[in-house]
């Protein structure tokens, strides 16, 4: 007796089990792209603050270190900003290494050549850094003496601590702070409530 060999024909996918596998390709795609977008303007905010921090902490050594005044400049940034220093940070030399009151005055002062670029996109601000009391798009200064004690500008009208805000212009909800102390010291705001 002979043994019949039964062969089911392949058959491929119908045209419904596409169409699902393709509809949850795209729902994985965009909720990727969504996290990728919000983990970049997270990277992007905190990198700022650190950058801030490391800047301060750099001119306040340096201040102390050469025994001469000298500070950071922040230019106007953020939407609607505007000028040569936009979007752009720089530190700067007193001309009088012992002033006290460390402000940077354009005819007067020394700028260092390298600059800070703040990100920008087709124009837009990527990050905004504002100091308290301050409305972009306006500067502000931070200088230190060479004793490396804070001066800024415009002055805190709530005294110190001194807090710089980094944010994303489009996600409000997305901030980080840099805490600036009386004594010069600075730090990037964790869990304190120094800053509001």
């Amino acid at each position: 007796m002979a043994t019949r060999q039964v062969t089911r024909a392949s058959r491929g996918l119908t045209l419904i089990e596409l169409m699902a596998a393709v509809a949850v390709c795209a729902i994985l795609i965009a909720l990727a792209s969504n996290a990728l977008t919000n983990a970049r303007k997270v990277a992007r905010v905190d990198g700022q603050a650190r950058l801030v921090l490391q800047r301060l902490q750099t001119v306040r050594t340096n201040a102390v270190g050469q025994g001469a005044a000298q500070g950071y400049y922040f230019g106007p940034n953020g939407p609607g900003a505007a000028g040569a220093d936009a979007n752009q940070g720089f530190v700067f030399f007193k001309q009088n290494p012992t002033d006290t009151v460390v402000t940077f005055v354009p005819a007067l002062d020394r700028m260092d050549p390298y600059r800070d670029v703040l990100p920008t996109s087709g124009g837009q601000s990527l990050v905004v850094v504002t100091g308290t009391g301050v409305v972009q798009p306006t500067p502000f200064q931070v200088g230190f003496n060479m004793n490396g004690q804070v001066t800024v500008t415009p002055p805190p009208g709530g005294g110190f601590p001194y807090c710089i805000r980094v944010s994303d212009p489009t996600e409000p909800a997305l901030i980080r702070r840099v805490i600036l102390f009386n004594d010069g010291t600075a730090k990037v705001q964790r869990d304190e409530t120094w800053c509001p």
